[in-house]
C-alpha cells in the first residue's frame, strides 16, 4: 500500500507539472518592458510617422520564447498617436504604454480567445479605430472586416454589403478610408471541387468605403495586369506607401497606384536590386521620401531615396471597363445599329415611293410635266456619251437645242436655263441634291466646259425616261 501510494504521489506532481507546462506554454505577459533598441528609438523620434513594419525573426519585440507562438510573426503599427504590436494570427495586441529614456513598456489591450482564423490578415487603424481584414483559417480565406472593441477588449464582426475575398494584396488608402482589392482569390477547402483548396481567383476590382461600410465595384483587371501578376507571390510581399504598393516581381520592380489606377515600372537596376534584398519587406518602412531598413546585426538604419522618377508609367491600368459592362455596351450599339439600319431602309422605302408619286405627278396632263421634248433629247444625248465614257462639247447642245445659229449670249442663256431646270426636275423626282448633269472645263481649252452624266445617276434616270 505504502508503494501504490508513492506512485500515485508521483504521477499527481508530473501530472501538475505538465498543465503548469502547458499553461505557460498558452500565457502571455500582460506587460512587458525592452530597453535599448535602436529599431524603437527611430521610430518613436519620428512623431509624424505613420506606418506598418512587419518584423523579423530577429527583431521581435514580444516575448514570445517560451510559449506556443514563438513561430508567429510579429507587426507594428505606428500612428501619430500610439504605437501597437500585434501577433500574427492570433489578434493579439500590445500598445506603447510608457517610454523612459531607452525603456519601453507595452501592456496587453486585448483579451483575445479564438485564433488563427486571420492568417496574413490586413490589420490597420483609421480614424483612431483598429480594423483588421481578411486572413485564410480553418480551410478557408474570408473576407470580413472586424474593429477591436476597446470596451470588451474583442474583435467584432463590422458587416458590409458584401464579402469580397482578398489573398493578401490588397491595399488601405488612411487618408479616404478606403481599402482596395484589384481582384479576389477565394479558397475554400470546404467545397468539393477542383478550386476548393487551389484557389479561384475573380477579377473584379473593388474597395471598401469605411464610412459607409460598403464595397463599391470599380471595374475588372485589365488584361496586361492580369499576366503581370499571374505568377507573382504577392501575399504580404508588397512593400505599402501612401499612394499604393511596389511589388517586385521577376527580378522587376513595380508601383501600383491605386490613387489614380496607374502601374508604372522601375528603370533603375539599382532600386530593384534594394528591394530584391529586401523582398520579404521586413525591418523596413517609408517616412517622406525616404526608405529605412533597419539592420538587425548591425543594430542601425541604412535609407534609401524613393524617388518617382525611378518609373516609367505602363500603357495600361490596374482595373478599365466591367467585363459586364462590356456585354452592356455591345448589346446597346447592336440594338442602336439595327434601329438605325431600319430607319435607313424605311426612309429609303419612303423615297422610293415619293420618287414614284412625284413622276406621276410630273407625267399628268399638267404644268409640272416631266422631261418633254428638247430636255429628253439632251439627256438622251449625254446619256449615250456618258456611257461610253465621253463628255459632250457645247456645240452638240447647242446643235440639240436648235440654237446653234444664234449668238453667243442667246446661247449661253439657253443652255444654262435648260440645263438648271432638268437638275432641278431630277433633284426634285429622287428627293436628293444630286445633280443629273454636271461639267468639267475641256483639257486643251480651259475657257469652255464639257458636260456629262455621272455614271451613279444613269440607271435612275434611264428608269425615269422609260417610264416618261
Amino acid at each position: 500500500m505504502k508503494y501504490v501510494k508513492s506512485i500515485l504521489f508521483i504521477l499527481f506532481f508530473t501530472l501538475v507539472f505538465i498543465l503548469r507546462a502547458n499553461a505557460t506554454l498558452l500565457e502571455l505577459p500582460e506587460h512587458f518592458t525592452i530597453t535599448n533598441s535602436p529599431f524603437l528609438d527611430k521610430i518613436t523620434n519620428l512623431k509624424d510617422l505613420e506606418c506598418k513594419v512587419f518584423l523579423s525573426s530577429k527583431n521581435k519585440i514580444i516575448p514570445t520564447e517560451e510559449t506556443i507562438f514563438k513561430n508567429n510573426g510579429q507587426e507594428l503599427i505606428k500612428t501619430k498617436e500610439s504605437l501597437y504590436l500585434f501577433i500574427s494570427q492570433t489578434g493579439f495586441i500590445y500598445q506603447l504604454e510608457d517610454k523612459q529614456d531607452s525603456a519601453y513598456t507595452f501592456h496587453r489591450i486585448d483579451a483575445t480567445v479564438n485564433m488563427n482564423y486571420n492568417i496574413d490578415c490586413n490589420n490597420f487603424i483609421w480614424n483612431k479605430h483598429i480594423y483588421s481584414y481578411g486572413g485564410y483559417g480553418f480551410w478557408k480565406l474570408n473576407g470580413h472586416l472586424r474593429s477591436f472593441n476597446y470596451l470588451d477588449r474583442e474583435w467584432d464582426i463590422a458587416p458590409t454589403n458584401n464579402e469580397i475575398i482578398s489573398n493578401g494584396f490588397n491595399w488601405f488608402d488612411k487618408k479616404e478610408g478606403k481599402l482596395y482589392v484589384p481582384f479576389q482569390f477565394i479558397i475554400n477547402g470546404g467545397i468539393a471541387r477542383p478550386d476548393g483548396e487551389r484557389g479561384l481567383k475573380i477579377y473584379d476590382s473593388y474597395y471598401l468605403d469605411l464610412v459607409s461600410k460598403k464595397w463599391v465595384k470599380l471595374g475588372s483587371m485589365n488584361t496586361n495586369t492580369k499576366k503581370l501578376l499571374v505568377d507573382a507571390n504577392i501575399t504580404n510581399s508588397f512593400f505599402a506607401i501612401d499612394s499604393g504598393c511596389i511589388l517586385i516581381n521577376q527580378d522587376e520592380a513595380y508601383y501600383f497606384n491605386f490613387l489614380t489606377n496607374k502601374i508604372y515600372k522601375s528603370k533603375s537596376a539599382e532600386f530593384n536590386q534594394f528591394f530584391l534584398r529586401r523582398a520579404n519587406n521586413q525591418d523596413i518602412f517609408l517616412y517622406k521620401d525616404s526608405i529605412f531598413s533597419f539592420s538587425q546585426e548591425k543594430q542601425t538604419y541604412s535609407t534609401k531615396k524613393l524617388s518617382y522618377d525611378y518609373f516609367d508609367a505602363l500603357s495600361y491600368p490596374i482595373w478599365g471597363l466591367d467585363d459586364n459592362y462590356f456585354y452592356i455596351v455591345a448589346f446597346i450599339v447592336f440594338v442602336l445599329t439595327v434601329f438605325v439600319f431600319s430607319i435607313w431602309l424605311f426612309n429609303r422605302s419612303v423615297s422610293k415611293k415619293l420618287e414614284q408619286s412625284q413622276l406621276k405627278i410630273l407625267k399628268s396632263k399638267s404644268t409640272n410635266q416631266a422631261f418633254v421634248g428638247t430636255e429628253v433629247a439632251l439627256i438622251a444625248l449625254l446619256v449615250k456619251n456618258s456611257k461610253k465614257g465621253m463628255n459632250v462639247e457645247i456645240n452638240e447642245i447647242n446643235h440639240v437645242l436648235g440654237i446653234k445659229d444664234k449668238n453667243v449670249g442667246l446661247q449661253k442663256k439657253v443652255r444654262s436655263d435648260m440645263i438648271n431646270a432638268i437638275n432641278e426636275k431630277y433633284q426634285f423626282i429622287t428627293q436628293s441634291e444630286i445633280s443629273l448633269i454636271s461639267s468639267v472645263r475641256k483639257e486643251d481649252d480651259k475657257r469652255f466646259y464639257e458636260y456629262f452624266i455621272p455614271s451613279s445617276e444613269i440607271n435612275s434616270i434611264e428608269r425615269i425616261l422609260d417610264k416618261n
